[in-house]
């Protein structure tokens, strides 16, 4: 088993188009660096879907510091770099007039930022999160070095404990800077901190909060689409349809199996993880199948040899197996908002939806409830 570090990087964001209506008042950041660098220039970039965008840049003054003005309309998020490696984020505010005192010659979360209220609030965020971060780098580097010694499983076992706790205590933290000011384009920073499903009460917070402070802001609009799609398919909600053609082109749909549990799948015979996982399903179905359990195996699959060979390789017995091998781009998957896989969905016998994400004995566990 691998555990991925959970990184607090943006990965994407679309700029708002500025109308004419908008009034445009300068942003103003001067950059005073504690000590004498080799820098000579400094750039203001606009973000986007696919990188970054030079927004504005200056030379340095005769006095080592750096002044830019730049015309914003709405708060947004931007990067300021003296080079690719050495950079910040800011939100800048339209009218503001921050100062950046560097740390040394670097940017980043070390760095004095005056007069940019939510900026600040982003590096204080920053600077309470990066213990756990480093903490958990540190435990990913202990799990690997333990995968080779006899006592692996027992020693595994203790460190995937104290990764749990360490993203637990990075969440409780971040939630509570986070419940004092929702409203702050700072936390697009940490959505990735959350869990849609399991955290969604919070999550839903979070997005009302935000849209009603940035309406049109893109960055905003894409995150409340995804909250959006969770809201739609959250537990208690009734199981959104999907029908699919199956491995000889006929149409099946999960609301043929109402009146059964239903766990359904989303896998591909390409997915490490799901492959590992699959022993375990087979065995939940053959021990609750007569008891009225069913199995909707939905493949991101896009080759149809590659799924199907997975499909018999891992002695996947139940009927219900569909694809339209569109790979990311599969419509079931995109009807239940599926990012990454394995990802399940326990349906009861009404047809709503009553976990997700369920495992090995805790997946038994629910399945022989709902079966009772």
């Amino acid at each position: 088993m691998r555990i991925f570090s959970v990184s607090t990087v943006v990965t994407f964001l679309l700029i708002s188009t500025l109308s004419f209506s908008q009034v445009i008042k300068p942003v103003t950041i001067t950059i005073k660096p504690s000590e004498k660098i080799s820098y000579t220039k400094v750039y203001l970039d606009t973000l986007a879907a696919k990188g970054t965008t030079e927004f504005i840049n200056s030379e340095v003054k005769a006095d080592g510091s750096f002044v830019l003005s730049a015309p914003i309309s709405e708060p947004n998020l931007y990067k300021l770099r003296f080079d690719q490696t050495n950079f910040m984020w800011l939100i800048l505010t339209p009218g503001e007039k921050l100062t950046i005192i560097p740390a040394g010659s670097k940017l980043g979360p070390d760095a004095t930022v005056k007069s940019s209220h939510h900026t600040e609030l982003l590096y204080t965020a920053l600077r309470k999160s990066r213990t756990f971060d480093q903490r958990r780098d540190s435990l990913n580097k202990a799990y690997n070095n333990v995968q080779t010694l006899p006592a692996h499983d027992s020693l595994s076992a203790l460190i995937i404990r104290d990764f749990t706790a360490n993203d637990s205590l990075q969440k409780v933290a971040l939630m509570t800077l986070i419940e004092k000011e929702p409203g702050s384009l700072a936390w697009m920073f940490f959505t990735d901190k959350f869990d849609i499903s399991s955290d969604f009460a919070f999550v839903d917070k979070l997005d009302k909060a935000l849209t009603k402070a940035y309406p049109t802001n893109a960055f905003v609009k894409q995150y409340h689409s995804q909250v959006d799609m969770e809201r739609k398919t959250a537990i208690g909600q009734p199981a959104p349809d999907i029908t699919l053609p199956d491995a000889d082109g006929n149409m099946r749909s999960l609301s043929s199996l109402e009146g059964k549990v239903v766990l359904l799948d989303f896998w591909a015979s390409w997915c490490g993880p799901c492959r590992k996982e699959n022993p375990y399903v087979v065995k939940v179905y053959n021990q609750f199948h007569q008891k009225g359990f069913e199995i909707f195996s939905v493949s991101l699959d896009k080759d149809r040899a590659a799924w199907l060979k997975a499909i018999s390789a891992d002695n996947l017995i139940w009927p219900d197996h569909v694809s339209d091998l569109k790979y990311w781009n599969s419509a079931g998957a995109a009807i239940y908002g599926v990012t990454a896989i394995p990802y399940s969905v326990l349906i009861d016998r009404e047809g709503r939806i009553v976990a997700k994400k369920l495992r090995g004995d805790a997946l038994e566990k629910k399945v022989s409830e709902l079966l009772k």
